[in-house]
């Protein structure tokens, strides 16, 4: 009997053994990897578009690079390289000598709008072949302001910085100005610069005290606007006095003047008729007229040195009565504001001088408009 029930067990166990393993061929609930019940029926492949991103088996992304796209990338270098770079404009070759010439009517008035072929420029006599011509409004200056700060500016210095302020003003990014005052000797307030920041601060510094060394302080100004950067050069001298103190002679001046290229404008105040009061000094003569050595109260101007020195330039001289500047400030003020408007309705004439001697040579401009006045600087000297 036991041995029976044995057998059965055993066969009960086999029997066992057997549903189970068919169970897990057939993907019962008992499978060999633990997973119970039936398995998901995996998803039929799909055929989907090629994108040149693709998972891998770690969950990242990499990058597909497609071929075709990469041989238009490496094509498109030498199309560009086929294409010749762009010409440089050809631009005007600055001239080896400038003239600056303005042009009015018989009363004064600019005339704009005139060509390269309404002018004729001779150089000692012989017709010069104008290769560059420019306007006022194109063409940057280099430009000195030279302020008589001697005494007997004390009434009238403050007028000089107004109309000094509004004249650096109208000055444009491409020029450059220095200011420099003068008593009895020449002093540098700013060198050359396009701010009008720190001109407007030079302009503020001007004190009046001292005698007036007006040929020094010519002479210092041309030297050094000569040093400027641009080839026209303009110096704008303002004096309300005689030469009282100046180490330089009045020969020396007038001839560096005219032999220096520079357009000289001067403004003189004072009476041209005065005389120095009691205890002002001596006065000797000269081929210009009195000069006094000396201080001392004075009110006159020393105009005809100041007129010759601006026509040999081709610039411009103003005369301005004293009690006319100290009454009003429109005196002073047009005079500096004309002198600005000038300087960029003027024109530039250059050209490669044909001459081979050293020394001073003339210069002539003329225009077949016969009702036009043209002025222009007498001569420029070659050392």
């Amino acid at each position: 009997m036991c041995s029976l029930l044995r057998a059965g067990g055993l066969a009960f166990v086999l029997l066992f053994l057997l549903a189970v393993s068919k169970t897990s061929a057939q993907g019962g609930p008992y499978q060999s990897d633990g997973w119970q019940g039936p398995r998901p029926t995996p998803a039929q492949p799909q055929s989907l578009p090629s994108a040149p991103q693709t998972s891998i088996p770690s969950g990242k992304q990499v990058l597909e690079i497609p071929v075709q796209p990469q041989q238009r990338s490496l094509e498109l270098p030498r199309q560009q390289a086929a294409i010749p770079p762009p010409r440089s404009q050809p631009q005007t070759a600055r001239p080896t000598q400038l003239v600056t010439v303005t042009v009015t009517d018989p009363s004064g008035g600019y005339i704009p709008g005139l060509r390269r072929e309404d002018f004729v420029l001779y150089e000692d006599g012989v017709r010069q072949e104008i290769t560059y011509f420019n306007i006022g409004e194109n063409e940057p200056v280099s430009l000195g302001l030279v302020v008589d700060t001697s005494g007997s500016m004390r009434d009238k210095i403050e007028r000089a910085r107004q109309a000094l302020r509004r004249f650096v003003d109208s000055i444009k990014p491409g020029d450059e100005v220095f200011i420099e005052e003068f008593n009895v000797q020449p002093v540098l307030l700013q060198d050359f610069t396009d701010s009008r920041v720190l001109l407007t601060q030079a302009i503020s510094l001007l004190r009046p005290a001292g005698g007036t060394a007006l040929y020094d302080a010519i002479l210092d100004g041309v030297r050094r606007v000569k040093r400027g950067r641009h080839q026209k050069r303009a110096l704008v001298v303002l004096s309300d006095g005689m030469d009282t103190a100046s180490l330089s002679s009045l020969r020396q001046t007038l001839e560096v003047a005219r032999r220096s290229g520079v357009l000289i404008y001067t403004i003189g105040i004072g009476n041209p008729q005065g005389f120095p009061t009691v205890g002002s000094g001596v006065t000797i003569g000269g081929p210009f007229g009195a000069i006094l050595l000396g201080g001392g109260a004075d009110d006159r101007v020393d105009t005809r040195t100041l007129q010759t020195i601006s026509d040999e330039t081709g610039a411009k001289h103003f005369l301005l009565n004293t009690r006319d500047v100290v009454g009003s400030q429109a005196v002073l003020e047009t005079a500096i504001q004309t002198i600005s408007r000038e300087l960029r309705l003027q024109y530039s004439l250059g050209y490669a001088s044909s001459s081979s001697k050293d020394g001073y040579r003339s210069i002539r401009v003329e225009t077949p408009h016969h009702n036009l006045v043209v002025r222009a600087q007498r001569g420029y000297a070659v050392e």
